[in-house]
């Protein structure tokens, strides 16, 4: 078990480097260009063997910040995703229901182990984490079914949603690169810096595209 373990480790740690980089192109690249559309298509993918290697990996050692960040991160990836895909109507498949109901449950459940831990140890280990991705990620899927139940559709909506998504994705996979791979004082340092850099940029370029689109 540990060398399968080992490996995927090694997969995990591969997948989580290959998403950065191919993050970082899919940002500098001009929205629509043939190495954008590549580069996103690497990074989803690369998102998608994250999390799997992450919740095996995770699960065998009890680790939630990975399980967590991984199934968060991925959430993003995919509505990002799917967002581009619906761009001229909002047509749900079965796959958006599965995905969006599953990360629901998944979201409240870490929600409810957050409050849980939180009046057995206080603010302390991964209680603010789980909180913050558990309302985060519980917020996002419920507001995302309330709008494929309903069909709610905004003109040029799918291209805001689908910067914000994938930003907020590479922000949170870009954390927990740092958070695993540093040992910087004090820990919030790390935690803040990805989102105090890439929100403003999130915000720039949903902006531009906004004028744009006349939103």
């Amino acid at each position: 078990m540990e060398t399968l373990i080992k490996y995927t480790l090694i997969l995990h740690v591969f997948s989580g480097g290959t998403a950065l980089i191919s993050g970082l192109i899919a940002i500098f690249t001009k929205k629509g260009q043939k190495a954008h559309i590549n580069s996103g298509l690497v990074y989803f993918w690369s998102m998608l063997s994250v999390i799997i290697t992450g919740l095996m990996v995770g699960f065998y050692r009890e680790n939630l910040f990975l399980q967590s960040i991984a199934i968060f991160s991925f959430y993003m990836a995919f509505t990002g995703k799917r967002f581009l895909r619906n761009k001229k109507e909002l047509s749900p498949q079965k796959i958006d229901w599965f995905v969006g109901i599953l990360s629901a449950m998944v979201g409240l459940l870490m929600l409810s182990f957050g409050l849980h831990y939180f009046f057995l140890v206080g603010f302390k280990s991964v209680v603010p984490m789980l909180l913050v991705f558990g309302f985060l990620l519980s917020w996002m899927t419920i507001e995302d079914l309330r709008r494929l139940y309903l069909k709610q559709f905004i003109k040029g909506a799918w291209l805001l949603k689908h910067i914000s998504r994938m930003g907020g994705s590479f922000i949170a996979t870009s954390t927990a690169f740092l958070l695993v791979n540093t040992s910087v004082e004090p820990v919030w340092v790390m935690w803040l810096l990805p989102t105090a850099i890439g929100t403003p940029m999130i915000v720039v370029a949903s902006r531009k595209w906004r004028k744009k689109l006349r939103l």
